[in-house]
């Protein structure tokens, strides 16, 4: 009884595997036709058609899904379609640049699966300048920001983010994306820091969007240049007292968050204060004093510094002058002792 139920199951298995394997797809592709293959531009009506050859055992109508993709790999999905006929389309009305690119289809039939081969389609025409937003509008250095470019192409596109400073650019991220817009979150760490622009690029094609509109964020300085003072001065002799201060203004919307300041001699902190708007380092100075002092001050993200050289010197030793009366003194007892001896 146990080795024929066995065999039933066995039996069940193998024919339900058979079912499975009764649509056999043996290849698909992909083609399209425009209104003027040469030389596609902007406007103009391409047709996307997806074609498979399929095998089936079975009589009953087969259902057929059709994938479109825009992409190499997997790319981002145009459309989907079921039918029971060998092939399908994908219209795309109004052409834009963006719509250049790469396209295939997936075709699904029972169990089975498989993609085409891509094709590669290109737009004639200018792609739409892109928009800039950014939140917040109003920081203080060292706060963060998140600019969002948006356009109005066909996906995947490339966003490519500025920071703009007088006539030069800089550029910041560059973001793939498969939706109309990316972001780009970073921190202001200076207050030049305030003009941002961005543009999109298609992949496959060389040329690029227009700048978008350069958007200026308000920014907020906790703190002035740090100002750094040496008494009596950058250029003394050894045995000297040495006092190096670093001073700092801290807006006063902040005091109550204090920045940190500190002097640092050749890349060394020799003082440090966390609690008042001046650090100060007092010394007697010794020939290897001598060197570069930093006056720097950190808030957050933000940072400054100043740099001023300090030379310490050997005091020379030179002798006692002779007093004058000594000297006649001398020439005197000199000229006796000669005619003495004569």
């Amino acid at each position: 009884m146990k080795t024929f139920i066995s065999l039933w199951i066995t039996l069940l298995f193998e024919a339900a595997q058979g079912m499975s394997q009764g649509v056999t797809i043996n290849s698909v592709h992909v083609k399209y036709d425009a209104e003027a293959d040469e030389n596609i531009r902007e406007g103009s009506k391409i047709t996307l058609t997806c074609s498979a050859s399929i095998l089936k055992q079975q009589m009953e109508a087969l259902q057929i899904v059709y994938l479109f993709y825009k992409g190499e790999d997997k790319g981002v999905l145009l459309k989907n379609v079921t039918s029971d006929e060998r092939e399908t389309q994908c219209i795309i009305q109004s052409a834009r640049v963006s719509h250049s690119g790469y396209y295939h289809c997936v075709v699904e039939a029972g169990s089975e699966k498989k993609k085409s081969e891509s094709i590669f389609i290109t737009v004639k025409g200018k792609l739409q300048t892109p928009l800039l937003s950014i939140q917040p509008m109003n920081v203080t250095v060292g706060d963060s920001i998140v600019l969002r470019c948006a356009s109005e192409e066909i996906p995947p596109l490339l966003f490519i983010f500025f920071k703009e400073k007088g006539q030069k650019s800089q550029r910041l991220k560059d973001v793939n994306s498969n939706n109309k817009s990316a972001v780009h979150q970073l921190k202001v760490i200076a207050n030049t820091d305030k003009n941002y622009s961005c543009k999109v690029r298609v992949s496959g094609i060389s040329d690029s969007s227009l700048r978008s509109n350069r958007v200026q964020i308000t920014v907020q300085d906790p703190f002035s240049d740090p100002v750094l003072e040496i008494e009596p001065s950058d250029r003394i002799f050894e045995g000297d007292n040495l006092t190096i201060q670093c001073i700092v203004n801290f807006t006063p919307l902040f005091l109550g968050v204090q920045p940190e300041i500190l002097i640092v001699k050749d890349a060394t902190p020799i003082s440090t204060n966390y609690n008042t708007t001046t650090a100060v380092f007092t010394t007697t100075a010794a020939l290897n004093d001598t060197g570069e002092y930093e006056c720097m001050v950190k808030w957050k993200e933000a940072m400054k510094m100043t740099k001023r050289q300090v030379i310490v010197k050997v005091r020379s030793r030179v002798a006692a002058p002779v007093p004058v009366a000594w000297i006649l003194v001398s020439t005197l007892l000199l000229g006796a002792s000669t005619i003495y001896s004569n």
